[in-house]
């Protein structure tokens, strides 16, 4: 066929479309039949993909159907989903295969086959960091075509016995296939079924449990209702013929804990927890669930749950689907097809519910059992969303369906603490949505239907919930904001002498039992200095038996920030909190021992808080660096000169606190969390594929220099092009750089150490004269670093020793960049360097931290 000037001829027979392919190298592949079409802009926006993302082998889209000019039956896909490719061919003909992948899969195979994409999508043993999806209708089929019976399960048993799983496939309705999982062994299961005596369902739920056709299984029911002799004479003549144990729960009802205490009872190697508000309809459904969760990649597996009219009531959680989550398809019957696919299949899902659900023991112990924070819902999605960041894959099986009476067994009211314990848990799919969602869907509709043009996001409903603004941060430092500021932080001389005095008059040392934390509103309490000043109050806790309190300039309630606090250190959760705002009254704020200022406004809150017998300003950046040279440099660089007690992040602080504003001071040196931070399971860049740049996003804070970091990544982006991938994390880039880099938006504490540990090089910038983490995070997850060539950074970075330090300007970071990208030993060399620092000055935060106390309790011993 002619294409841009070239005749080339394409072979029919499979060997021929192999060599064919042979000469393509990695350029991607489209499979197409007759009377497909493509969209005009199909193909830039595959390689608009594949240039972000290089190491990309596979290319996905949605379509439609076409006949002439009409079009109909869109079909909206999810992102990378393994379980639902072997329930359909989910993903049609709308991919883009690298060449060399086709080869790699074992050629194209029969090229006359029904399922021929299918089966070879199903062999080229894909992982989702191999798949970018394109949300958009880049292309058409004349019909939705629906394999023959035979192939369709034929092309999944094909790959059931190439990966050696003890599974049949088994042909479904409308091109789906069912796997019937045939292991070998069984496990043991142990079913637990919390209640408060609703013996109405009870009689129903039980039984049916008992009629499961499975070889190993017992019951651990925990009650909640009254423990009398007629309700434990009640269970012993339900005379089932599998084992039952009854405890009794005497405390208030904690979905969470009653589930926790159960499984610490039970002896099954598969946790199946199941409301009491339900019916098993298939005796085979143990099976199924066991089949699936005994897989070493899924976490936690759910049924396909029907209401009491047969009508869909839970197929999987999408998260920000109704605000927080909620549950697709409900409402539908089971047989009905959508523009997301049918109802009826079994699917890749970031949570199920936990009205039924399987999990292997030794998984739900290594993820800490189900949130106890969580008083009544939510926990059970945050289970999942806790395997999900430990690496697997969550699956809600089409296989099996049971009844469910939504809510029965614990009501419809959801406790206010549960909504703010569920906005930091799933904060990052709240802000980032769901893979296996698809953005053009409405998350305000169960039933899926494309989404209206000007849809708000989740985070516009959950921020009414919770009643906070959610939308992104950008520094704005204007004159507005300036008058609001030098309105509230004012000084004079007396205020500062009356500190000294006060300060002199209790000069003595004497055993601090209680501080006050001044805090800003919080945002985020796991990253920065924020997450610092939470640890050090919860090491005065742990440590010394410290009694911590927080006086926060914002607006009570406190729950946004009490969850807060919890969601980063349990042990912080039920500290006092106190509130205050632009007026500056702190009447209400406890007396202590000591106040501890986090951030310069609240230094002249505590400067004027009454009650507080010595003071101290956590001093974490220079913060007049944040601002241009105005009212705003001008307030927080006075907050220096009040005489608070210095405790400041690394020498650097402590020297200029000293020398140049006349404060004293003592400081400590960063370290890293090991738990997040390290290099065990560090993924080893292969030769010949691309080189993984990343950088840290946070346009609209000015300090972070995003600016020069996208003209240089830009700029490196164009010199090695395919080579070098550059993904960034945080927030979305914009201004252009979209096309030379793939976003992973905000992520999760836990994961952005799994996402420096498949780096190759990190690009860390800061102009000012405070310390940043990232460079140490990096560090310690084996990824070398290029970064500025700043004065007040050398405490950490040697140029050419365990870093490349770069000018600031655009050539000069490329230049380094570029440099690292090319020279694997020069990589290597620094990255054992940088670990080695790590090991040897900053993996103990305990360590780091261990002076504080002291210095609170004698800021004016005499230093050496």
């Amino acid at each position: 066929m002619p294409v841009a000037g070239h005749d080339l001829h394409v072979p029919e027979d499979a060997a021929g479309l192999d060599r064919w392919l042979t000469d393509a190298g990695d350029a991607p592949t489209l499979l197409l039949r007759a009377g497909d079409r493509l969209e005009a802009d199909c193909l830039h926006h595959v390689a608009a993909a594949l240039h972000r993302n290089p190491s990309a082998l596979l290319v996905t889209w949605d379509d439609d159907v076409r006949n002439g000019p009409l079009r109909s039956r869109p079909r909206f896909r999810p992102s990378w989903s393994p379980e639902l490719l072997l329930s359909e061919d989910y993903t049609g003909r709308a991919f883009a295969l690298r060449a060399s992948a086709v080869l790699g899969a074992g050629g194209l195979g029969d090229v006359g086959s029904a399922t021929l994409h299918w089966d070879l999508l199903l062999r080229a043993r894909l992982s989702a960091e191999d798949v970018v999806r394109v949300p958009r209708v880049l292309s058409s089929v004349p019909a939705r075509e629906v394999p023959p019976t035979g192939a369709a399960a034929g092309t999944v048993q094909a790959e059931l016995d190439r990966r050696q799983l003890p599974g049949r496939a088994e042909a479904g309705t409308d091109g789906g296939v069912r796997v019937r999982w045939e292991l070998a062994e069984w496990p043991s299961v142990t079913v637990v079924v919390p209640t408060r005596h609703n013996r109405g369902v009870l009689a129903t739920c039980l039984p049916s449990v008992a009629a499961s056709d499975y070889p190993a299984v017992d019951v651990v029911v925990v009650d909640n209702g009254e423990r009398s002799p007629a309700n434990e004479q009640w269970y012993r003549d339900l005379d089932l013929p599998v084992p039952v144990r009854v405890e009794w729960w005497d405390e208030p009802f904690n979905y969470s804990a009653v589930n926790n205490a159960a499984a610490r009872l039970s002896t099954g190697e598969v946790l199946v927890f199941l409301n009491d508000d339900t019916e098993v309809l298939d005796p085979g459904w143990l099976r199924d669930l066991v089949g699936w969760a005994v897989q070493p990649e899924i976490g936690l597996v759910g049924l396909e749950l029907i209401g009491p009219a047969g009508e869909v009531q839970h197929a999987g959680v999408v998260l920000g689907m109704s605000g927080f989550a909620d549950h697709v398809f409900a409402g539908m019957r089971p047989e009905e097809d959508s523009v997301f696919g049918p109802v009826s299949r079994t699917r890749d899902v970031l949570a199920v519910t936990g009205a039924c659900c399987a999990v292997r023991r030794e998984l739900f112990d290594s993820l800490g059992g189900f949130d106890e924070r969580f008083r009544l819902t939510g926990s059970d999605v945050a289970l999942g969303l806790s395997a999900v960041l430990a690496g697997r894959r969550n699956v809600c099986s089409a296989g099996a369906r049971v009844r469910h009476l939504e809510s029965a067994t614990r009501g419809t009211t959801v406790p206010v603490e549960d909504y703010f314990t569920s906005y930091w848990r799933y904060n990052p799919w709240l802000f980032g949505g769901d893979p296996y969602w698809n953005p053009n869907l409405s998350l305000r509709s169960r039933r899926p239907r494309l989404r209206p043009r000007h849809e708000s996001p989740p985070t516009a409903r959950v921020g009414q919930v919770i009643g906070r603004d959610l939308t992104a941060y950008r520094q704005r430092s204007d004159a507005e904001e300036s008058v609001r500021l030098a309105a509230m932080c004012r000084v004079r001389d007396d205020d500062v002498a009356a500190l000294r005095r006060s300060h002199a008059e209790d000069a003595e040392a004497f055993p601090v039992r209680s501080v006050n934390w001044y805090v800003p509103d919080i945002d985020s309490p796991f990253y920065g200095g924020i997450n610092t000043a939470l640890r050090i109050a919860d090491r005065l806790a742990r440590e010394h038996g410290v009694e911590n309190r927080f006086v926060v300039w914002g607006q009570a309630p406190d729950h946004f920030v009490r969850s807060a606090l919890a969601a980063a250190f349990p042990s912080l959760a039920d500290a006092p909190i106190a509130f205050y705002d632009e007026s500056m009254d702190l009447g209400g704020v406890p007396p202590a021992d000591v106040g501890i200022a986090t951030l310069w406004t609240t230094a002249y809150a505590l400067l004027h808080s009454p009650g507080v017998r010595r003071k101290f300003y956590l001093v974490q950046d220079y913060e007049p660096m944040f601002y241009p040279a105005g009212t705003q440099y001008a307030l927080a660089e006075e907050s220096y000169r009040l005489g608070l007690y210095g405790i400041c992040n690394t020498a650097n602080l402590a020297r200029i606190y000293e020398e140049e504003y006349g404060g004293r001071a003592s400081s400590f040196t960063p370290a890293v969390d090991p738990s997040v931070f390290h290099a065990v399971g560090r993924r080893e860049h292969v030769a010949g594929r691309p080189v993984t740049v990343f950088v840290y996003a946070r346009p609209g804070h000015w300090r972070n220099c995003w600016e020069l970091a996208t003209g240089a990544l830009t700029e490196l982006k164009r010199r090695l092009g395919d080579d070098v991938h550059i993904v960034t994390a945080g927030a979305r880039a914009g201004a252009g750089a979209d096309d030379v880099m793939e976003h992973r938006g905000l992520l999760d504490y836990r994961a952005t150490g799994d996402l420096y540990r498949s780096s190759d090089v990190g690009l860390a910038l800061t102009v000012s004269k405070h310390p940043s983490y990232l460079p140490l995070e990096l560090m310690a997850c084996g990824v070398p670093v290029v970064a500025f060539d700043n004065p007040w950074g050398h405490w950490l970075l040697r140029d050419g020793e365990n870093s490349l330090l770069a000018r600031r300007s655009v050539d000069s970071l490329a230049d380094q960049l570029e440099r690292l990208c090319r020279d694997e030993q020069l990589r290597r060399r620094l990255a054992d360097q940088g670990l080695a620092d790590i090991a040897a000055g900053h993996a103990d935060w305990d360590e780091a931290l261990g002076q504080v106390y002291g210095w609170l309790c004698d800021p004016e011993e005499p230093r050496g």
